[in-house]
């Protein structure tokens, strides 16, 4: 099991979101620097991004680069695969793909979170979960190489998939086999789940994990019981990334510092 933090790239405009921004450079080496061995990435644009650049930064800091995570494809743009409009829902299939393309550089995962989209007045549920599946399935067949994580998004950013149950559920109904589930300390704790629970419920789909505090706040500044959470992952078996997902309060140097000390107890390889 190794230790990641998020960073937003540039693409992503300067706004309050769960991971350092900057530039690509100074990023990587302030995560790597506190301890880190891996940094995911926070994308809004692909194709925007100069990849030389950040792949020379992400070598010359020793990093991994395990996942890409899509929320500011939908947070900043408001793009989604359930979006009414066909144009605007293959706009979101694009950028699905674009964020799987750089994934594969890396060997590295993308997830679906806020990019799934909402239920509306003005589409049936299931239009919008056959909406969801067939992007989720296009997306699979064009870069099969490429795992995706459908990850249950809490009651106060989404109103579809919540629970892990209902994202199990979902995912397995596709029989997709690139496509697993991640876990967010947050998105479990809000729907008034236990993360061991979760963790049983997702059972081998069960590729990649968020950890933050209360509010979104760094590891150990608020009021999780982050040492429950960390235990029923260890003694999961699971043994891939955990990423650190939280807002820089007050500042990205003591959320990327403080974060990473509340962690080392669980990653002794680290110390």
């Amino acid at each position: 099991m190794k230790l990641a933090y998020m960073y937003a790239t540039p693409d992503v405009a300067p706004a309050r979101v769960t991971a350092i921004q900057g530039p690509i450079g100074a990023a990587m080496s302030s995560i790597a620097w506190a301890g880190y061995a891996g940094v995911e990435l926070l994308v809004c644009n692909p194709g925007l991004i100069d990849r030389r650049a950040l792949a020379d930064a992400i070598q010359a800091n020793g990093l991994d680069m395990p996942a890409v995570c899509t929320g500011e494809v939908y947070g900043q743009d408001g793009l989604s695969f359930a979006d009414a409009d066909p144009a605007r829902r293959q706009e979101a299939i694009d950028r699905m793909k674009a964020s799987m393309d750089l994934a594969a550089e890396y060997g590295a995962m993308v997830n679906i979170g806020r990019l799934r989209g909402r239920y509306t007045d003005e589409v049936e549920p299931q239009e919008t979960l056959d909406w969801i599946a067939s992007a989720i399935e296009q997306c699979a067949m064009a870069f099969p190489e490429v795992p995706i994580v459908l990850e249950p998004v809490n009651r106060n950013y989404a109103n579809c998939l919540l629970t892990t149950r209902q994202t199990c559920d979902f995912v397995r109904s596709l029989a997709v086999s690139s496509l697993g589930v991640m876990l967010d300390t947050a998105h479990i704790l809000t729907e008034q789940e236990t993360v061991a629970d979760a963790i049983r419920e997702a059972g081998d789909l069960f590729w990649h994990f968020h950890i933050t505090d209360s509010e979104r706040l760094p590891v150990g500044d608020g009021a999780y019981d982050i040492e429950t959470a960390m235990r029923a992952v260890i003694d999961s078996g699971f043994n891939r990334y955990v990423t650190v997902e939280t807002f820089q309060i007050p500042d990205a140097a003591h959320s990327i510092a403080a974060s990473f000390e509340a962690m080392r107890p669980y990653f002794p390889d680290r110390a």
